[in-house]
Formats: C-alpha cells, structure tokens, sequence
C-alpha cells in the first residue's frame, strides 16, 4: 500500500478466487469439508473478509480518499480468524491420517470403538444381527521370510483389496493390527452369514497374489467369526471372535469357527470345497 501498483488478486471483487491460497482453497474444500465442515466455512468467510478489507483499503488510498480504520481491524480480525482455522483444520488432517493405514487405505483400530457402536444401533433398528469377524493370514511370517517384507506389505495390500470387493458397502473393514483384519457385518441369520464367510474364502483362495517376478502365491486365513448380542460390549465380542480364530489355527487353518447364540459351530472347509 506505500507504492506501486496493486495486483488483480488484491483489488478484484473476486480477489479471494485468484490468490494463491484461494486458488487452492477452491480446489480442495469439498475434500475439507468432509473433515470439518464448520472450521472450513468459517475459513473461506474470513479469507472473503480479509480480501474485502485489503480492497477497501487499497481503493481509498488509490482514490485519494480518508481510509477508514475499522478495514484495518476487520483485516487484522480476520487473518487471525483464518489461522485459527487453518490450525483446526490441519489438526483434524493428522488425526485423520494416524487413524488411516498408510499401507492398506483401511482405518486403523482406533476407529473400531465408534464404528461398532454405530453398526450395533443400525442392527438394532434394523431388525438385522451383527457379526464381528477377526482374519488373520495363514503363516505370514513365512511369507517375509521367504519372499522378503516388501511382497508381505504387498499380501496385505492385496488382502485388503480382495476384502473391499468381497464385502458390502454397508460392512467395516478395520486393520487391526499386523496380518489382522477385523469387520462388521450384518446377516440375518447364521445360514446367510456362513453364506458371505464361503465368499469371502472363495474369493481369497482364487486370487494369490502375483508378485513382479512372476511368483503366484496361494493365500489362506484363518477367522472367528461371532454373532454381537444387542447390548454386547466390543471387547466381549473381540475376545470370543479371538477364541474362535485361535481354535480355527488348531484345527488346522484355511477355515473359520461361527459362533451364534454363544453355540459354536465350526466350518472347517478344504481346498476343495469351492
């Protein structure tokens, strides 16, 4: 303002589209929204502010006109407005990301609490029974000593992938730690879960991964699968959905134990089931 002439992005009554951050802001705020709706509306009403009052500024003194004091404290007002928001909003980008595996895209077990209370009341509206399922990979760990950690990340990767296609769009899917994986479903009764678990088992068992060597490598899994009673805790579910995978490895693997009304029934399947 003490020289020169001012640029398009400062005088222009759509200046907050042409500067830099606006370009940028633009681009990305459907995405920020869905972090923070109210942090990123509050945001793009203080950066229009700012730009409104640098305008005003800038046209009072190019016109030679008294430059009234209070565009100076609405200016000030409002980039302090829009840090403050840019902080809210890069603090819920890190929370988001350490709650997102950066290898497989899935959410991570933090997420399991709210997820399975909300699943819980949706089955309770619904009419529908819950199913916590625990998986984990069939000897993984000899799969990265064989093949090395990089084609172990790549199994999972893989794994997750084949689960997304595999289940519904109303199913959660969670890494839950390792070669584990946790999800939430909704059947109506056991016969039509057991129903989605063979294909799921199916799914894996047709698709081994192909590494770029050209190596095909056959996966397996092992689940426990239990039905979630209406007012059940997530950790009571965790630990019988936990006995079941336990007793599916005892039995041999490649399987899964489903547990209904707290009455086992095992499903244990061979290669040539499907």
């Amino acid at each position: 303002m003490l020289g020169g002439a001012p640029k398009p992005d400062t005088v222009q009554p759509d200046a907050h589209e042409l500067c830099g951050f606006g370009r940028w802001f633009r681009k990305n705020q459907s995405r920020l929204s869905k972090l923070n709706t109210t942090s990123v509306d509050s945001l793009d009403e203080a950066h229009q502010t700012m730009h409104r009052a640098v305008r005003e500024l800038y046209l009072a003194r190019l016109g030679g006109k008294y430059v009234d004091p209070r565009w100076f404290d609405e200016f000030e007002t409002s980039q302090s407005l829009m840090v403050r928001n840019v902080g809210q909003i890069k603090e819920q980008l890190v929370r988001s990301g350490a709650q997102i595996d950066p290898l497989t895209g899935l959410p991570l077990r933090h997420d399991l609490p709210g997820l399975f209370d909300l699943r819980q009341a949706d089955a309770r509206r619904g009419g529908q029974l819950l199913w916590l399922v625990i998986m984990d990979v069939d000897h993984f760990k000899r799969i990265n000593d064989r093949y090395g950690h990089p084609v172990g990340d790549a199994v999972l990767v893989h794994l997750a992938a084949l689960l997304r296609a595999s289940l519904r769009n109303t199913d959660v899917i969670v890494r839950y730690g390792g070669e584990e994986f946790v999800f939430l479903m909704q059947a109506a009764n056991s016969a039509m879960q057991r129903i989605s678990m063979e294909r799921i088992f199916s799914e894996i068992r047709r698709s081994p991964l192909l590494t770029p060597d050209g190596a095909s490598i056959p996966l397996t899994v092992s689940v426990g699968c239990v039905q979630v009673g209406l007012e059940e805790s997530q950790e009571s579910a965790i630990n019988r959905a936990d006995a079941g995978l336990y007793e599916a490895k005892r039995q041999g693997r490649d399987g899964y134990v489903l547990r209904a009304d707290c009455t086992q029934e095992a499903c244990q399947m061979s290669l040539t089931d499907f």
